[in-house]
């Protein structure tokens, strides 16, 4: 959805769009209700996509609070987030508030500055950083996370519910997307439903957006044309997007090949087939698929990379046993490592 964004000359349409991959990310938690493995402090994860030429790392920085940092970059397209979790319990349902800042630069042909909907826009909220050698410039986007139920404790049926406002705001532009993820009510309305709305600079309403979090996500434009019967259109980045090599060639292709959104209701965001009924814990293929570590791999990766943690690959092979006491030999070492840090007798 980020490359989309990027071929998109309106600043309003890129907002929307990357609202619709802010919001996806909850997708993925749909039916996982059992509880992830605690990192270590110090303790990273990376990953690098070669077909879509993009890398991604994270690391746990803190451990008590627990505090994660993650930084993803593609050819036009850079995504940092860190989140502190604190919980609660409420008569029978677990409260989870992150407080972390999710962020989203993208690299946008310098083309788009001119763009007819942005001559009398006024002065920009905030001045975008401008290579004129490469030909680009990059717009910055922010929003923050949403407060998670899990439901059903007492009665030991869980469910997981996101539930606030997900406010994507265009730090460039003033262009701000808000996505509310309602809350169930007593008789089971509005169950992962989310309503939201696209504002553009000058706070007009240009989208209405309607759907659930777990399956699909539609825009309305305000001024949608076309027959209400008329089948949603969906829009895909073009495949020759994935042919470029670097973010110059992916920026001379953006400029190039601008996408124009319909004006009629279209899909802005929809699952894919999850593949998720033959495993223990509800994962998708792909991230069943990261804890791998073929054996040309290893010799590249840090020694503290989360794929060597050993009770993850007891659990995947069914060792409980082992699992836990690996687990405790991890937690006791850690605990007897921070403390001599503590008192000065490990060096940085």
């Amino acid at each position: 959805m980020l490359e989309i964004a990027m071929m998109l000359p309106c600043s309003a349409d890129r907002t929307l769009f990357v609202a619709g991959f802010a919001m996806s990310n909850y997708a993925l938690t749909f039916g996982r209700i059992a509880k992830p493995f605690n990192p270590l402090l110090g303790e990273t994860f990376e990953y690098v996509h070669h077909d879509k030429c993009y890398c991604a790392l994270s690391e746990q920085v803190e451990h008590h609070l627990p505090i994660s940092a993650c930084w993803v970059e593609g050819k036009n397209y850079v995504y940092h987030a860190d989140t502190n979790i604190k919980s609660k319990f409420n008569s029978g349902s677990l409260t989870v508030v992150p407080t972390g800042v999710c962020q989203v630069e993208l690299k946008l042909p310098l083309a788009f500055l001119d763009h007819d909907d942005k001559k009398n826009a006024g002065a920009a909220c905030q001045l975008p950083h401008i290579n004129e050698a490469e030909g680009y410039f990059t717009e910055h986007y922010k929003w923050n996370k949403l407060t998670t139920n899990v439901n059903g404790i007492m009665i030991a049926n869980f469910w997981i519910e996101h539930v606030g406002d997900l406010d994507v705001l265009n730090h460039h532009s003033g262009d701000c997307t808000k996505i509310t993820f309602m809350q169930l009510g007593w008789t089971g309305h509005n169950k992962f439903k989310v309503t939201g709305e696209a504002l553009d600079h000058q706070g007009n309403k240009v989208y209405d957006i309607a759907g659930d979090w777990t399956s699909k996500l539609m825009a309305h434009p305000v001024d949608a044309t076309g027959s209400a019967t008329q089948e949603a259109e969906t829009i895909k980045c073009p495949s020759h997007m994935d042919d470029t090599v670097s973010a110059d060639d992916a920026v001379k292709y953006a400029a190039s090949n601008s996408i124009q959104v319909p004006r009629t209701p279209f899909v802005l965001w929809k699952i894919n087939d999850r593949q998720t009924k033959n495993n223990t814990y509800n994962l998708t293929t792909y991230a069943m698929s990261l804890n791998d570590k073929p054996a040309e791999l290893v010799p590249y990766l840090c020694p503290n990379d989360s794929c060597f943690h050993p009770n993850q690959h007891a659990m995947e092979t069914g060792e409980y046993e082992l699992a836990d006491t690996e687990k405790s030999w991890l937690k006791n070492k850690q605990q007897v490592t921070c403390c001599c840090c503590e008192q000065g007798e490990l060096k940085a």
